[in-house]
């Protein structure tokens, strides 16, 4: 029985409801059962919203994998546009899976590997890249030559404080000042000007005084009054394209609940100098001296800000999370000093137990942990396993040992997966029977009820076998190449500054997990380093790497 894969994907979320991508895969099984094949549910392979300009997904990523560890016969596709946009993506990605051994069928395209079919597929490719640049294009320009023209239309809602009103016959698209919120705003732009408030004491008072946000919420952030603090459309010139999309730097952990995989190529932006803004008249809430009041203030406050003082406090900023709530860490000084050498004491805070930004009720309960030991015993951490990668190996070849070779549990994964088809080619015959009058439905309902509790069982014993034979393949490659890479930064270990420190951590390490008693390291593969071997060139930013987590067993009590 070969193994078969079923790929769809929509680009937008608007498709993604709706359920183009259900079409897809209706028409995907549909075709894969006529051509005789057994479909079971981690065949199917789906990217909900994701843009086809890019190679990163979630579901095509795992396909690849899959392909890589020789695991898949045939993938079905609707057509080449579904696989890529670019047309050189989609000749990389049929080379690729050719090159594992894989039939590519597109459904709706070339069914054949001739010369006439592979003509096609550039051709398809070609066309649907072409379409996309020329949609894109033409959304740019046109909105640009709106706001150029003095229309709001381009901009993408009213900020706080306004109201979009939409093209009316003979009248265009308009803000119009609502008045409640107006005086909102000309408030806190008092409190930041004339009584000198940081960004969280006027989120406090707003809160305090019980105003509500846009949306009706009674939580009000820093980063909300920050940026309507810096929204140059209060001062009657709303600003378009302040921001341009660039390609997205790698994440030093997930966003809680997310994949951490970016939405599209282009789905981080960056500020435009102001020189590029277009501006947009529209009604002022605020003079422009009070406006520019307020920037110098905030340069100020952000100048004297007491977080600003010391840079190089958190070796592992960005890295550490709770194990019981999903939030990330970030780290501060308590106010208090040692008595025996008047230092600060810094201390990393769970996020969900910051009272401040839950309405006065946190969602988590995990205590604080200090700054010194956790950044202590992480780098020791890391100092071990560069100089001795052999734990890796010994690691890999513990589980090695415990679960069989990848062979093994690959013939593991597919004869339980043959059991899984066979105990559902049975729940249909039992209705056949049943169609045929072979017996009464309360025999059908308790033979079902069996059945389906076999499928369960088996379903769930399918996706352990599938974890576990992921599991040893990553942990494999992480440790033959993580002794390359100890050979290369060893002989430079001990003249790293802070910086090269910091980019040595988060090049090596994945995440590291908070919990009531401990704290738990998570390794990744490494793709190399640069200016290890010059300590004077720390700076350099670290090269990007292929995420491969590994548990090390790595724990310190708090």
């Amino acid at each position: 029985m070969k193994s078969v894969a079923l790929y769809a994907r929509v680009s937008t979320e608007h498709q993604e409801k709706q359920s183009t991508i259900a079409s897809q895969i209706a028409a995907l099984k549909e075709r894969a059962q006529r051509d005789g094949h057994v479909v079971l549910a981690g065949d199917v392979h789906a990217d909900d919203g994701y843009s086809g300009s890019t190679l990163v997904r979630p579901a095509l990523e795992r396909l690849r994998d899959r392909a890589a560890e020789g695991a898949l016969d045939v993938l079905y596709v609707l057509s080449p546009d579904r696989l890529a946009r670019r047309y050189a993506y989609q000749v990389l990605l049929i080379e690729e899976l050719t090159r594992y051994g894989v039939q590519v069928i597109f459904v709706t395209g070339p069914q054949g590997r001739g010369p006439e079919e592979e003509l096609l597929v550039q051709v398809q490719g070609m066309i649907a890249e072409y379409e996309r640049a020329r949609i894109l294009e033409r959304s740019r320009r046109g909105k640009l030559h709106k706001a150029r023209t003095g229309q709001v239309n381009p901009l993408s809602g009213a900020p706080y404080g306004y109201q979009y009103v939409p093209r009316a016959e003979g009248e265009s698209a308009r803000y119009q000042a609502l008045l409640h919120e107006a005086r909102v705003v000309r408030s806190a732009f008092q409190w930041l000007v004339e009584e000198q408030y940081s960004l969280r004491s006027i989120a406090k008072r707003l809160m305090a005084e019980g105003i509500p946000t846009r949306t009706g919420k009674a939580l009000w952030r820093p980063s909300a009054v920050s940026k309507m603090m810096r929204n140059p459309a209060y001062m009657g010139l709303a600003a378009f394209g302040k921001t341009e999309p660039v390609a997205p730097t790698k994440r030093l952990k997930p966003a809680r609940g997310a994949t951490g995989m970016p939405r599209s190529e282009k789905s981080s932006s960056r500020t435009k100098p102001e020189s590029e803004w277009v501006r947009i008249p529209v009604p002022a809430l605020v003079s422009a001296e009070t406006f520019a009041a307020a920037q110098e203030q905030l340069e100020r406050n952000r100048q004297l800000a007491a977080r600003n003082a010391r840079s190089d406090r958190y070796l592992l900023r960005g890295l550490v999370s709770c194990a019981k709530c999903g939030y990330g860490y970030y780290g501060r000084t308590n106010g208090r000093r040692r008595q025996r050498d008047g230092q600060q004491l810094g201390y990393y805070y769970c996020f969900g137990s910051d009272r401040r930004s839950f309405g006065g009720q946190p969602v988590c309960t995990n205590r604080p942990v200090r700054v010194d030991h956790l950044d202590r015993y992480v780098w020791e951490s890391v100092v071990e396993v560069v100089r001795d990668p052999e734990r890796v190996a010994t690691e890999w070849a513990r589980r090695g040992a415990e679960g069989g070779t990848v062979a093994e549990m690959r013939r593991e994964r597919d004869e339980l997966a043959r059991v899984q088809a066979g105990q559902e080619q049975t729940l249909r015959r039992l209705h056949d029977a049943y169609e045929a009058g072979a017996f009464e439905v309360d025999e059908l309902t308790e033979r079902t009820r069996r059945v389906r509790e076999r499928l369960r069982r088996g379903r769930e014993e399918l996706e352990q076998a599938e974890a576990r034979l992921n599991q040893t393949v990553e942990l494999h490659a992480l440790a033959g190449k993580l002794s390359g890479f100890a050979d290369q930064v060893r002989s430079g270990l001990d003249r790293l500054d802070w910086s090269g420190r910091q980019q040595l951590v988060r090049m090596l390490v994945s995440r590291v997990e908070v919990d009531d008693a401990a704290a738990t390291i998570v390794y990744r593969l490494p793709s190399g380093f640069r200016g290890m071997e010059r300590p004077e060139s720390s700076g350099t930013p670290a090269t990007r790497s292929d995420v491969c987590d590994c548990v090390h067993g790595a724990k310190t009590p708090k």
